[in-house]
């Protein structure tokens, strides 16, 4: 019998509930994005959702209490993305986080600066790059903040391949995390973690 990602990802659950909805979540994953397909393709995928399965349950204790947070995903990925070795598209760099938060039943908002066009849930095209380009989300209005990969991402280091510009966002991205937040809210992860 062959191994599926709609075999391997629902054991990652903790309860017999959480199974349930991510057995439904991987599912959906798959008839709305070509998820067996892609990881057939792009192994690499699988462990990227095991990753993002992870981040969600050490962030929220469950993956049913992400039933209603509202989430950031910033440089979340888009349908636009190309792979930084072979220039090829890739499912890789899709917005699988924003995705699989949806299908859990949170309300997520993706940031990136490529095309989310078509997705199901709220997404900006933003210019991470730029200081203040963050201003127009509301303070303290998300339950969860992410950002993963963006200084990885090939277009991000060709548009900005100064250090000093790296510094520079890591900075702006920090205090928006914080100005977005809501008081209890989580940092489920973060590439720029806060300095001792």
């Amino acid at each position: 019998m062959q191994h599926t990602a709609l075999d391997r990802l629902p054991s990652l659950a903790r309860t017999r509930a959480e199974r349930a909805l991510l057995t439904d979540a991987v599912a959906r994953l798959d008839e709305r994005h070509d998820l067996v397909r892609k990881v057939a393709r792009e192994p690499e995928l699988e462990a990227i959702l095991e990753e993002f399965i992870g981040r969600l349950q050490r962030g929220f204790g469950s993956l049913s209490s992400v039933r209603g947070k509202r989430i950031l995903d910033i440089a979340s990925g888009s349908n636009s993305s190309r792979s930084p070795t072979t220039g090829k598209r890739t499912a890789l760099f899709e917005p699988w986080f924003a995705r699989l938060a949806l299908e859990l039943g949170a309300e997520p908002v993706a940031l990136d600066a490529g095309d989310l066009k078509g997705e199901r849930f709220e997404h900006h095209r933003v210019d991470l790059g730029r200081t203040g380009a963050l201003d127009f989300l509301a303070d303290a209005s998300f339950d969860g903040v992410q950002d993963s990969r963006l200084f990885g991402s090939p277009e991000f280091r060709e548009a900005y391949p100064r250090r000093r510009d790296h510094e520079r966002v890591k900075a702006e991205i920090a205090r928006q995390e914080r100005r977005v937040l809501k008081p209890n809210g989580v940092v489920i992860h973060s590439d720029n973690p806060p300095r001792p």
